[in-house]
């Protein structure tokens, strides 16, 4: 396929959204750290949370596009400069393993504990399907998460409605999300732009290429608005079914999974179906992101990403829970300064 030529606002949108959903609101608990037990207060962080995603990604792709960046390496040096640019380089490069490693373990514990196999099963699965989908190329990527995108908005939105129909949200739930307190911090304006900041760092992986794909600028921009729009969505209608099912809800590390068995038996086997799919998308823009930029020919690159996906099945035996909740504050404090850059980048380009 020739560049661009087939690379859609609606590819564009379904690729940014892929890439975000697995590590972003797969699993419920990411939404209820950074937005829901912020109370009403969070539910203000989630529009703001989809502008900056909208800027973000738009910036990213233009950027990248007007550079023809071949990996997120060129970008970051661009937006950061020599020095810095070579930290938040390596530090995002080592960021996709570490989730990478988390993707792998996530399915996992999905395998072991809704479906009763074997962890190691969910594991090597995901990393294979992974593996597959990089080694067929970048096009294959954007086409593989550009067919999954759309059933896990449906399911995800599916059972948060229907969750939100059968047990109401009233004053009473929300005096009791809002009488807890995040691990995250304090303050709900900082953990919506810590959230947005370690996803960004991780999207980066595909909307680097993305923006070199597109066809224009018109489509970079129409594919940001939509893709910020179904992640906004997406956030949104998840905060709002956990707060329908509080306090329960707030003790399970899954709380989709935990609502979806509360709708019925299949309803659980479905979106545990999907949490998978979820975590097959972030999985297969980790892999991509990493092997393109620790090696710059093809044939080591399959190599660097069969060696990946071996090392993460064997980190993932450390287990879930252990690395999420360190793995993503820290990914988005670190995340802020490449932020500041790419914002730096923009004013800098306006200026000219």
């Amino acid at each position: 396929m020739k560049k661009g030529r087939q690379l859609t606002a609606p590819a564009i949108a379904a690729a940014f959204i892929g890439t975000v959903v697995g590590a972003g609101f797969a699993t419920g608990q990411e939404v209820l750290q950074f937005f829901t037990l912020y109370g009403k207060m969070g539910l203000i962080g989630i529009p703001l949370a989809a502008v900056m995603f909208c800027f973000f990604g738009f910036a990213i792709m233009k950027i990248s596009r007007d550079l023809k960046a071949d990996s997120h390496c060129e970008l970051v040096r661009f937006s950061a400069g020599p020095h810095l640019g070579l930290f938040l380089d390596w530090f995002i490069t080592v960021s996709f393993l570490g989730v990478l490693i988390v993707m792998t373990a996530g399915a996992g514990a999905v395998a072991e504990e809704h479906f009763n196999l074997p962890a190691l099963y969910g594991s090597i699965t995901i990393v294979l399907l992974a593996l597959f989908t990089v080694v067929a190329g970048f096009n294959n990527v954007v086409k593989a998460i550009g067919i999954v995108v759309p059933f896990l908005l449906v399911i995800v939105l599916g059972v948060a409605l229907f969750s939100i129909a059968k047990d109401p949200i009233t004053v009473q739930k929300i005096d009791i999300i809002e009488s807890l307190e995040s691990p995250i911090s304090q303050s709900w304006p900082l953990a919506t732009l810590l959230y947005v900041s370690y996803n960004i760092m991780l999207a980066v992986a595909i909307l680097a290429p993305l923006g070199v794909e597109a066809p224009n600028k018109k489509t970079i921009l129409q594919g940001s608005i939509m893709g910020a729009l179904g992640l906004g969505i997406g956030i949104l209608a998840i905060s709002l079914a956990i707060v329908s099912a509080a306090p329960e809800s707030l003790t399970f590390q899954v709380p989709m999974v935990f609502l979806a068995k509360k709708l019925s038996t299949v309803a659980a086997w479905a979106y545990g179906l999907i949490l998978l799919l979820e975590i097959y998308t972030t999985t297969v823009g980790m892999l991509y992101g990493f092997s393109a930029r620790v090696a710059y020919r093809y044939i080591y690159r399959y190599l660097w990403a069969a060696g990946a996906c071996a090392f993460a099945v064997l980190a993932a035996q450390l287990g879930f829970s252990r690395v999420i909740a360190t793995v993503y504050p820290l990914m988005g404090f670190v995340g802020l300064i490449f932020l500041a850059a790419i914002l730096w980048a923009e004013i800098r380009e306006r200026y000219r």
